[in-house]
C-alpha cells in the first residue's frame, strides 16, 4: 500500500472540543483510575495520552468510548485479550518511540470496524489510524496544528496573530522578520502551550515598523529541539486587503486570509467574458484555501472571494 502522509492540521481539527486530557502517570491497567493524572479512567470525548516510558495494558473489552483521541508515546499492551472498540470519529496517533503490541487474533482495535489485531505486526510510530484509514498508516509528526496566522498594520505597529487547534510538546514560537523575504532575523519569542487539545490564541506587536513591506514567519520549536516553520505573511505600508489571492505554479488558486477565519466563503474563477469557470464553497474557511483550476484554460481571470456577510475581494490573476 502506498504510504499515506498526513499532518495534524488535517487530522486533529475535531479535537479542539475535547473535554479532558488524561495522561498516564505509571505502568498500570487502562481501567484503573490511578493510572491517569485525573484519577479516573478515560471516557468519551477525552484525549488520552500514554506517556513516554509508561506501559498501559488493556485486559478487557473497552467498548464504551466515542470521539476520543489516543496519543501513544509509550507502550499500549493488548496481549491479554485486550480489545479497544472505538467509534468511527475516534483517532489513534502513535508517536515516534511509541508502540502497540498484541499476541493473537483475540487482541483487537476497532475504529468503527477492525483496523488491527494482535496477529498483525506491532504498531511502531510514527503511525496513525482513524475511521477511514483502513489500518495504521505512516504520518509526518507535526507538533502544532495552525488554525490561523495573519498580520495587520495598526499605524506604525504591526500586530501579529496566530492560533492553534492542537499542540504536542510545544516549547515556544520564535517570531522572525524580513524586509526582502530572504534574510530573516528573530524579533521575539512567545511561550507555547506544551500539549493541548484546546484552541490557543497568540499575539505579538512589532512596534515602529516603517518598512514599505515586512515579512513575518513563525518558527515553532518543540521540547526536544525540533523546529518547524509556518507559512510567510507579508504586510505593506498601506495594505487594506483582507486576503492575498494568487495563482500557484501547479494551476491552483490560493487564498491566504489576513484576518480571522471566515465562515461560508465562496471562491469564483471568472473569465474575461464574465463566465464563472470554477466555483468552490467552504462552510468554514481555514487561513489558507486552495482551489483546483485545472479545468480552466490558460489566460487571465478574475478571482472573487466573498462571504455570507457581504465582504468580498476581487483580483486578476494569470493561469
Amino acid at each position: 500500500m502506498k504510504a499515506l502522509f498526513v499532518t495534524l492540521l488535517t487530522l486533529l481539527t475535531a479535537t479542539s472540543l475535547m473535554a479532558t486530557i488524561k495522561f498516564s502517570t505509571k505502568d498500570d491497567d487502562w481501567e484503573t483510575g490511578g493510572t491517569w493524572n485525573a484519577g479516573t479512567k478515560p471516557v468519551s470525548n477525552d484525549t488520552i495520552v500514554i506517556s513516554a516510558g509508561d506501559t498501559v495494558t488493556v485486559n478487557s473489552n473497552i467498548n464504551n468510548l466515542n470521539h476520543v483521541v489516543i496519543i501513544v508515546y509509550g507502550l499500549l499492551d493488548l496481549t491479554n485479550n485486550g480489545k479497544l472498540d472505538l467509534d468511527n470519529t475516534s483517532k489513534i496517533f502513535v508517536q515516534t518511540g511509541g508502540k502497540i503490541i498484541g499476541d493473537g487474533n483475540s487482541d483487537k482495535i476497532k475504529i468503527g470496524s477492525e483496523i488491527w489485531n494482535g496477529s498483525d505486526p506491532p504498531v511502531v510510530g510514527p503511525k496513525y489510524a482513524d475511521g477511514g484509514s483502513g489500518g495504521f498508516q505512516p504520518w509526518v509528526v507535526l507538533a502544532v496544528s495552525f488554525q490561523s496566522f495573519y498580520v495587520i498594520r495598526q499605524g506604525v505597529n504591526i500586530q501579529i496573530f496566530w492560533s492553534t487547534s492542537e499542540e504536542v510538546n510545544n516549547a515556544y514560537y520564535a517570531i522572525e522578520k524580513s524586509t526582502d523575504g530572504k534574510s530573516w532575523k528573530q524579533v521575539a519569542t512567545v511561550a507555547g502551550a506544551g500539549t493541548s487539545a484546546a484552541i490557543n490564541r497568540y499575539t505579538y506587536t512589532d512596534k515602529n515598523v516603517t518598512d514599505a513591506v515586512a515579512y513575518y514567519r513563525l518558527r515553532q520549536v518543540d521540547k526536544n529541539g525540533a523546529a518547524y516553520y509556518s507559512t510567510v505573511r507579508a504586510v505593506r505600508y498601506n495594505e487594506a486587503t483582507v486576503a492575498n489571492i494568487y495563482a500557484s505554479s501547479n494551476k491552483t488558486v490560493v487564498v491566504d486570509f489576513n484576518s480571522e477565519i471566515k465562515d461560508n466563503v465562496s471562491i469564483q474563477l471568472i473569465n474575461m467574458s464574465g463566465q464563472v469557470i470554477v466555483r468552490k464553497e467552504f462552510s468554514q474557511a481555514s487561513y489558507r484555501l486552495v482551489v483546483n483550476a485545472m479545468s480552466a484554460g490558460s489566460g487571465v481571470y478574475a478571482v472573487r472571494v466573498s462571504d455570507s456577510k457581504g465582504w468580498s475581494e476581487v483580483k486578476k490573476i494569470a493561469l
